[in-house]
């Protein structure tokens, strides 16, 4: 049982290594501001406001640099955001100003134990489920962020088809042949990482 338990904190500590790696070196900047980044971030604000009313809550989990947290805060919401990876989170604080109605802090979508149940009117969960590599992962952070949104309350959850990493990471960063020598793509070409989960 404790080797289980030691496979374990080890996965999920080359897990934060590579994430961290990743995002160091990626630039979800211009992604979100890319002609596809533009669709998505209208398409997904507008399915957000059918959901929002003044003087309502918002958590987004998983906040990446800000695009989402910033723009709400500034419609006046009070917003928390939850970011895992360090880079982002510097990238996210230079950018609150003292208007902003925004705390932001470094968390874990499996680990939303610094809020109290039912607190959120809305809860967004848009980046970290395609990061999560097992579907206990995935169900933690769901009851998680149905745990913290207030009964009545809206949860988004998005989940990043397999398809966009592999064109993402495999092509355009040109690492085929390093994820085809490392054994990274499965039968049905699933990513993995180097500690066996999926991208």
């Amino acid at each position: 049982m404790k080797q289980k338990s030691d496979n374990k904190a080890l996965e999920k500590t080359q897990t934060m290594k590579f994430l961290n790696q990743y995002y160091s070196n990626y630039d979800e900047e211009g992604r979100l501001l890319s002609k596809h980044g533009q669709v998505e971030f209208i398409t997904t604000m507008k399915y957000i406001h059918k959901f929002l009313n003044e003087g309502m809550r918002v958590l987004e989990v998983g906040a990446g640099t800000g695009r989402y947290s910033l723009t709400l805060a500034r419609e006046g919401f009070q917003v928390d955001a939850v970011e895992l990876i360090q880079y982002n989170l510097d990238i996210l604080e230079s950018k609150i100003t003292e208007a902003d109605l925004l705390m932001a802090r470094q968390g874990n979508a499996m680990d939303l134990s610094v809020y109290e149940d039912n607190t959120f009117d809305l809860t967004l969960l848009l980046g970290p489920m395609y990061h999560l590599y097992t579907l206990e992962d995935k169900r933690t952070a769901l009851r998680e962020a149905i745990r913290v949104t207030k009964k009545g309350g809206s949860v988004f959850v998005s989940y990043c088809m397999n398809e966009a990493t592999m064109i993402s990471y495999c092509f355009i960063q040109n690492q085929l042949r390093n994820c085809l020598e490392k054994n990274m793509i499965s039968e049905d070409f699933s990513l993995y990482f180097e500690a066996g989960g999926f991208i």
